[in-house]
C-alpha cells in the first residue's frame, strides 16, 4: 500500500463514513484555510482501489523551502490497528520527505477521558490512553501545553447531550439568570454574513472579521452554518419592567401596612429589601426609556454555529460588555439549545482549560460552561510526526517554529 493524492470526491466518500469525521476534515474547511495562507491536498493510503486511511493536509512554509503539514482533527485511520498505523507513518515520511516537509501535525478527535458534574469534574480515563504510548513508540512526539489553549485545538471540550438536556438540572444560579433574561425583551434571531460586522466587536478573538466572513460564505454554500444573534427589544423590555414595578409596588404597600401593626425585625427587613428592589427597578425603567429613545432594538450577543452530521459546534460567540449585566450570554446558550435540540444530538460548546479550580486565568470561561451541566471530554492531544529529523533539529534552535505557533515546541 502507498500514500497518494486523492480527489475531493474520494476524500468526501471516505471521510463521511469514518468515525472520526469532523467539519475540519472537509473540503469546506480546506477552502477557508486556503484563504488564510495555507495550501492543501487530500491524501489517501491504500492499494489504489481501496482506501484504509485518508486526511486533509494543510501546509505552510516555515522558512526557505521547508514546510510543515497539518491534518486538523485528523488523520482519519483506525488507531486501534497498530500495524496499519506504523505502516502509514512510514509511508507518510517517504511521501513528504522529498517535498522538504519538516513534520506533519495531527490532533485526532479521540476521547481519552470523560467527566461531568456528577463526578465532580474529576476525569475518568479509558483504554484510548494507550494510543498515546503506541504513537510515541512509533516516533511521534506529543506536544505539551505550556499554557492554557496552547495547542492548535483545545484538548478539553464541553458537550451538551441535546437529547437528554433538562434545564432543571443545570446550575441553580444559571437557571435564575436564564429566567431573568426572558423578561429582558431578548430574542434569538438569525443573521447572515453582513451581520458579522455587528457580532465581531463582541468577540474575544485573534481571528479577523474577514476570517469569519470567509468561513460563513464557504459553509453557507450547503447551509451547514448559522449566525444567530441575541436581540434586545427595548419596548418589550420597558413594558416588562413596568409590570414588574407594579407588582413589587403592591407588595411594598402591603408590607408597609404590616409593619404599622407588627414592626418586627423580620418584617422591617422584608420592607427594606422591597424598597431597594423598587429603587433598582425604577433605575432600570429609566435606562430602558433612554435606550428606547436611541433605538428600538439592539444586538447584544451572538454566535456562529457549524452543523455537521449529528453535532452543532459553536465556532465563536460573544456578547456586548455594555449589556453584560443583563446576561445575554445565558440567554444565548439557552436559546441555542432550544433551537437545535429537536434536530441534533450534541452541542459542542467549545474549549475549556481542564483546570476545574481557581488556578487559571480562564476561570470565568470554565465556570460558565460547567454551569450547563455538560459532559467534558479530554481528547488525545496534538502530535508532531517528524519527517526530517536533521532539519527539525536545526529549526528548533531558531525562532521560526516558535514564531509560527507562538511557542517553542515542547513534548511529553
Amino acid at each position: 500500500m502507498r500514500i497518494y493524492t486523492i480527489s475531493p470526491e474520494q476524500f468526501l466518500e471516505f471521510a463521511s463514513s469514518h468515525p472520526l469525521n469532523s467539519y475540519m476534515q472537509t473540503q469546506k474547511y480546506a477552502l477557508v484555510m486556503a484563504d488564510n495562507g495555507y495550501d492543501y491536498e487530500y491524501i489517501g493510503y491504500g492499494d489504489g482501489n481501496t482506501l484504509v486511511a485518508a486526511a486533509l493536509i494543510l501546509s505552510k512554509t516555515i522558512t526557505g523551502k521547508s514546510r510543515y503539514g497539518y491534518a486538523p482533527k485528523g488523520i482519519l485511520i483506525d488507531y486501534y490497528n497498530e500495524a496499519l498505523v506504523k505502516e502509514f507513518l512510514n509511508a507518510l515520511k517517504e511521501y513528504y520527505e522529498p517535498q522538504e516537509y519538516v513534520f506533519i501535525k495531527f490532533n485526532p478527535e479521540i476521547i481519552i477521558g470523560t467527566t461531568d458534574k456528577a463526578h465532580k469534574f474529576v476525569m475518568t480515563y479509558n483504554g484510548n490512553v494507550k494510543i498515546i504510548d503506541e504513537l510515541t513508540n512509533f516516533g511521534v512526539k506529543r506536544r505539551k501545553e505550556l499554557k492554557e489553549f496552547d495547542l492548535m485545538q483545545p484538548r478539553y471540550n464541553a458537550y451538551i447531550d441535546l437529547k437528554t438536556f433538562d434545564i432543571k438540572k443545570i446550575d441553580r444560579e444559571c437557571r435564575k439568570k436564564v429566567r431573568k433574561t426572558i423578561k429582558q425583551g431578548m430574542s434569538l434571531i438569525t443573521g447572515d454574513v453582513k451581520d458579522i460586522d455587528k457580532l465581531y466587536p463582541m468577540l474575544k478573538t485573534k481571528r479577523t472579521a474577514n476570517y469569519y466572513k470567509t468561513f460563513y460564505n464557504v459553509f453557507d454554500k450547503d447551509k451547514s452554518i448559522d449566525l444567530v444573534l441575541v436581540q434586545m427589544d427595548f419596548e418589550s423590555r420597558l413594558e416588562s419592567i413596568k409590570k414588574l414595578y407594579e407588582q413589587e409596588q403592591l407588595k411594598n404597600e402591603s408590607l408597609n401596612s404590616i409593619i404599622q401593626s407588627d414592626p418586627s425585625p423580620n418584617n422591617l427587613t422584608r420592607k427594606m429589601a422591597s424598597d431597594r428592589l423598587l429603587e433598582n427597578i425604577k433605575n432600570n425603567i429609566l435606562l430602558a426609556t433612554e435606550s428606547l429613545k436611541k433605538n428600538k432594538t439592539a444586538i447584544v450577543g451572538g454566535a456562529i454555529i457549524v452543523k455537521h452530521y449529528n453535532r452543532i459546534s459553536v465556532i465563536t460567540s460573544g456578547y456586548s460588555e455594555e449589556y453584560k449585566k443583563y446576561n445575554p450570554n445565558y440567554f444565548l446558550y439557552c436559546a441555542i439549545i432550544e433551537r437545535y435540540k429537536p434536530y441534533f444530538s450534541y452541542l459542542d460548546m467549545g474549549g475549556m482549560t481542564g483546570k476545574f479550580d481557581s488556578s487559571t486565568m480562564y476561570k470565568g470561561l470554565d465556570e460558565f460552561k460547567m454551569k450547563w451541566n455538560p459532559i467534558v471530554f479530554e481528547f488525545i492531544g496534538e502530535f508532531d510526526y517528524i519527517v526530517n529529523e536533521g532539519l527539525f533539529s536545526r529549526l528548533i534552535k531558531t525562532s521560526f517554529i516558535e514564531d509560527e505557533f507562538n511557542q517553542h515546541p515542547d513534548y511529553k
